[in-house]
């Protein structure tokens, strides 16, 4: 009897692992970037001395973490064997994975630095403008990001896994 609490919490999680919200943050104007899985796993990049750093926690065990400054390892010799690619299966597997994610905010201001593209870009971007996605270019040499996505391991692990059944079928 006692076994079944330790069992309920184990599947609790994995279910909340598949299901719950992944979230990606980015402001550029800020210098704020972050990935979250609520209650389990949360990550952020912050400034250091030397460049960045990523903070975060673990099931409310926190980390830190310098990538700049760990060694470099050994690099392996490369395979021999030929690794099969096709770019129609890439593009459909990234497809799919784009469609499982789910944008709350984008707001995009860019300067291209070349006058006739930033004027050209200007009515694509009026006509794809809505509530939550606000595009602009403009001719100051400004450029600022604001994305905020939310997505589900559970969504992105079943069209990883429709993508592979379909190419499976098609060989």
């Amino acid at each position: 009897m006692f076994w079944i609490i330790p069992i309920s919490v184990l599947v609790a999680t994995l279910l909340w692992l598949l299901f719950g919200p992944v979230i990606i943050f980015v402001n550029t104007r800020t210098g704020k970037y972050r990935l979250a899985l609520p209650g389990i796993f949360k990550a952020a990049v912050v400034p250091s001395g030397e460049l960045v750093r990523i903070r975060g926690w673990i099931f409310f065990i926190p980390f830190s973490f310098d990538p700049f400054s760990m060694g470099r390892k050994k690099q392996k010799k490369p395979r021999t064997k030929k690794a099969r690619f096709s770019l129609t299966g890439g593009l459909a597997a990234a497809g799919n994975l784009l469609r499982a994610c789910r944008i709350r905010k984008l707001h995009l201001n860019i300067d291209t630095e070349d006058v006739v593209l930033n004027a050209r870009l200007i009515p694509v971007f009026s006509a794809i403008n809505t509530d939550d996605i606000r595009l602009q270019a403009n001719f100051e040499g400004n450029a600022s990001l604001l994305l905020d996505v939310r997505t589900r391991l559970g969504a992105l692990l079943w069209a990883f896994i429709k993508t592979k059944y379909k190419s499976m079928l098609n060989q």
